[in-house]
């Protein structure tokens, strides 16, 4: 059953990562708009991608097991739902045409 799971989160993943990358284009105005949603996407992932090791690791050692570190990663995934669910009306705004 574990394998089943595995594939599924890889399979979810790669889907997702799709998607990612074509996100500040749908939400940019412009080039110049989408590039630095881009820029700052990118940052921002790769730190938090970064110090999450970091931080999961700091916290099982202060405590002796996983529960915390991640109770914590999950509590912050649940935070980021928010600006997502902000993002839909951003995203589905109409194009102005020139």
């Amino acid at each position: 059953m574990t394998w089943v799971w595995i594939a599924a989160l890889g399979v979810g993943h790669g889907g997702l990562f799709t998607l990612v990358l074509t996100l500040p284009v749908l939400a940019g105005r412009d080039p110049g708009e989408a590039g630095r949603i881009s820029a700052m996407a990118f940052f921002v992932g790769y730190g938090c991608a970064a110090l999450a090791p970091l931080l999961v690791g700091a916290l099982r050692d202060a405590t002796g097991d996983f529960t915390l570190a991640f109770s914590v990663l999950g509590a912050l995934g649940l935070l980021m739902l928010v600006p997502i669910a902000r993002l839909r009306s951003t995203i589905l705004r109409p194009v102005k045409e020139h």
